[in-house]
């Protein structure tokens, strides 16, 4: 009987191990877009952001204060490039539009505004010359280039969640200046 028992009891503890023993499986995914002619970072050379997030300021009504509407965001960046004689031209894949989710009633999207140094991006390209961004304190780093994102027309909107994803295309021309 003792035996019997001995034998269940190790029967029941390599079970027990078996099933314990499980293996994990990680996923991560890794994206790299390389250029080698241009890159555009942050102003100390770091990666853009991937996400941000917009402030809401409510309106203040009756005061003769502010309008309301989305916080403008900025953020100083520069051009990287190992042909800082080229032109550069900038533009929008598309237009910048916050799109409100699903669930957000009376909700509209909300036309954005996207510049790089004060120049209005647009899905047509836009020449930045290679003598106005580069400066030479640097070799191949532009001057600081403020990115900025604005709401085209400030103002409240309806509560809820948005989104929309911004696509800046850049490009050193090929022919000479």
């Amino acid at each position: 009987m003792n035996a019997i028992i001995k034998k269940a009891a190790l029967a029941a503890a390599l079970a027990t191990a078996s099933l314990s023993a499980q293996a994990v499986e990680t996923r991560i995914s890794v994206y790299a877009n390389v250029d080698s002619t241009l890159a555009f970072q942050q102003e100390d050379g770091t990666a853009l952001p991937d996400v941000i997030t917009l402030n809401y300021y409510p309106e203040m009504t009756g005061t003769g204060g502010r309008v309301g509407g989305l916080q403008p965001w900025k953020l100083p960046t520069r051009i990287f490039t190992n042909d800082e004689d080229k032109d550069i031209e900038v533009s929008l894949r598309t237009a910048l539009e916050l799109v409100p989710t699903l669930g957000n009633v009376g909700a509209t999207p909300v036309p954005m505004t996207v510049s790089l140094d004060d120049v209005e991006l647009t899905t047509a390209s836009q020449d930045f010359k290679a003598a106005d961004l580069f400066d030479g304190a640097v070799p191949g780093v532009s001057k600081p280039l403020d990115l900025k994102i604005t709401q085209t027309t400030p103002g409240p909107l309806a509560a809820g969640t948005y989104n929309g994803m911004v696509a800046i295309v850049m490009a050193q021309k090929t022919g000479t200046p």
